[in-house]
């Protein structure tokens, strides 16, 4: 006899915790671009969001946990397991960018770079919109659209970083500054690709139980 397993799911518990994580990583989204636009809050809004950061991790053992101890889960368990670590690298790149942010003590920010941060934003409530509706087969169309969006929002990303780059280094004769800022645009548009492997393995889910 196994022992140590759930036999049966509570899928609702597993729902929940991803609800819970994508919800975290847009609350984190939301910070970041506070962070940018407001330079003299940023120590006190890092701080935030290392506390979203550190409710990620919270979150995502607890799933990882969950998904070990359950005999039967919802989805494949290798499936769920790079979906939560997926999502989790969201909001870590999050908090390494505000932090970044915070320690360049960047002062004047391109509007390309707030654009890209506004990207990440979007990105991430699409990817909390797709992961809210993945517990219902019926909602799985309104999903691949929210996966389809992530894409189109990734692809304006690199269109955007390349504006940025552009203008960092036209318009600035500071070598230090322009490192950072080229840093900060790169590490934004990377986190727009994470988000769009999280949609990846949205839909390969799907396409096993649709």
């Amino acid at each position: 006899m196994i022992t140590g397993l759930r036999l049966f799911p509570k899928t609702h518990d597993f729902f929940l915790y991803f609800n819970q994580l994508a919800v975290n990583i847009s609350a984190g989204s939301r910070l970041l671009c506070q962070m940018i636009a407001k330079k003299e809050q940023r120590v006190d809004l890092l701080k935030e969001l290392k506390d979203c950061e550190r409710k990620g991790d919270r979150i995502t053992h607890e799933i990882i946990n969950l998904v070990r101890e359950t005999f039967l889960t919802p989805f494949d368990r290798s499936d769920m397991h790079n979906l939560v670590v997926r999502m989790d690298d969201i909001l870590d790149s999050i908090y390494h960018i505000g932090n970044r942010l915070t320690r360049y003590d960047v002062d004047a920010i391109p509007d390309e770079l707030v654009a890209l941060a506004d990207l990440v934003l979007a990105s991430s409530d699409q990817v909390a919109l797709a992961v809210k509706d993945l517990s219902h087969p019926k909602k799985f169309q309104d999903v691949l659209k929210h996966c389809v969006e992530i894409k189109s929002l990734e692809k304006k990303a690199d269109i955007t970083l390349n504006a940025a780059i552009e203008l960092i280094f036209n318009n600035g004769s500071d070598a230090f500054q322009l490192i950072k800022l080229k840093e900060l645009s790169e590490k934004l548009e990377a986190t727009t690709d994470q988000c769009k492997n999280v949609a990846n393995i949205i839909e390969g889910i799907i396409l096993k139980h649709a």
